[in-house]
């Protein structure tokens, strides 16, 4: 009874051995999986980051080249608006000086008739009378003509400068529908 009792009891240990042994090597194997599993996924993860911070940068770069397209046509807009109002303003002051100095050499010509035929007082009343009509006559064409160049003027002005502001507006309207497209655009390939 004791040999089988001695026999039966180092089996148990062998068998618990066993046991041991393939338990520990089970565990090995699942923490060898395991390692292989988290280092997959920080591969992936590492990659996915990688991706990310490169579509980041491609985005960021094509946004900055956009903004600075903007700004220099709205400052190549913002100067021929300049330009065009400093024109403008230049016009009206030339206008100003022509429409000074015509009503300058009438008046100065009938003050020179008026004195003259004073100093001789030769001149008969009906002389006074066609010198005023005629004086008369000069301011009215020389107001009609200035009239007619500020006309011009303000038309031509007026017509190049709306015309500044709607291209203006235009380039400004296509800028930012094209920045909407590239953001759409960007939305759509980081959703892929």
């Amino acid at each position: 009874m004791n040999i089988y009792l001695t026999t039966n009891m180092k089996n148990p240990e062998d068998q618990n051995k066993k046991q041991n042994n393939t338990i520990k090597d089970e565990v090995e194997e699942s923490l060898n999986q395991q390692n292989n599993q988290l280092g997959n996924t920080t591969l992936n993860g590492s990659d996915t980051t990688n991706r990310f911070n490169e579509n980041i940068n491609k985005y960021q770069q094509t946004n900055n080249e956009i903004i600075e397209k903007t700004i220099d046509t709205t400052s190549k807009y913002q100067q021929d608006t300049f330009n065009t109002v400093q024109s403008i303003t230049t016009n009206f002051v030339e206008l100003q000086k022509n429409l000074l100095d015509t009503y300058q050499s009438v008046i100065s010509r009938f003050l020179g008739d008026a004195s003259e035929s004073y100093r001789n007082n030769t001149t008969p009343p009906q002389r006074y009378t066609d010198i005023y009509n005629k004086t008369n006559q000069t301011l009215t064409e020389n107001t009609i003509n200035a009239t007619n160049r500020i006309n011009d003027a303000v038309l031509g002005s007026t017509e190049t400068f709306n015309k500044s502001i709607e291209i203006a507006q235009k380039y400004y309207n296509d800028s930012i529908q094209n920045f909407f497209n590239f953001l759409k655009k960007i939305e759509r390939s980081s959703n892929q």
